[in-house]
């Protein structure tokens, strides 16, 4: 088991949290033994999709499945776009956000443009608490010299997307959206396109990405435009 003490979830929750990822190697028996000594206020816990006996194991002892959370990747080789989203992109560009920008960003975000990860579907949470742990996030991410970057079509500003160097040749895309005017408007694939798109122009060979399953819409637009499958986790949350 590899177990990440989330101190930033004091901050930004006002819980004690435990982040707990089940290896394959681990034995039934070692979980039992060993998983009450790790428990905090918010406990949660991420299992190997396919661990059946580890899934039911947790579910006995009162974790509650929130969501699978899938890690995938795209080379920036094909993106299988049809003939509307190419004339799409012809009328899209992106900016690095300056500080207008960001605080536009923050004013949707509360607004709730996210709604389908595990704190905002958590009823133990709230709304604001939501909200802000993603404002809080994008902070530190931009502390640690991650870049926020503005989209826009025909001028007008859509959505945004957020890339963090891990090496000289991979980068995560660690988030994105469509502000709330433009969540049905059939441009969700293009936040998925620039980030790929500018992380490869600064050198990266694969930009790794991860989604909620809450989140149909970016499941099925991810698949659409050619990224490929690393990993996945079935989630669990215990509250204390």
């Amino acid at each position: 088991m590899k177990i990440v003490n989330a101190v930033w979830e004091k901050r930004n929750l006002g819980v004690d949290c435990n982040e707990i990822t089940i290896s394959p190697d681990d034995s039934l028996e070692t979980i039992k033994d060993e998983i009450s000594k790790y428990e905090t206020e918010y406990t949660v816990v991420k299992i190997p999709t396919g661990n059946i006996e580890a899934l039911f194991l947790f579910q006995k002892l009162g974790y509650c499945f929130i969501e699978t959370l899938t890690v995938c990747y795209h080379t920036g080789e094909d993106f299988n776009l049809n003939k509307i989203q190419k004339r799409i992109l012809e009328k899209i560009t992106y900016h690095k956000m300056n500080n207008d920008d960001i605080d536009h960003l923050f004013k949707e975000i509360k607004q709730g443009m996210f709604q389908t990860d595990r704190i905002s579907m958590d009823p133990y949470f709230s709304t604001v608490q939501a909200n802000q742990r993603y404002i809080y996030w994008i902070n530190d991410e931009l502390d640690r010299g991650s870049q926020l970057y503005k989209i826009s079509y025909n001028c007008k500003d859509i959505g945004f997307f957020a890339l963090k160097k891990l090496t000289d040749t991979e980068y995560f895309a660690f988030l994105s959206g469509n502000y709330l005017e433009y969540l049905s408007s059939g441009l969700g694939f293009c936040a998925f396109y620039c980030e790929v798109t500018e992380a490869k122009r600064q050198g990266a060979k694969r930009v790794v990405g991860s989604y909620s399953s809450n989140n149909r819409g970016t499941t099925a637009i991810l698949l659409s435009i050619g990224h490929i499958l690393r990993m996945q986790y079935y989630v669990f949350v215990k509250h204390n």
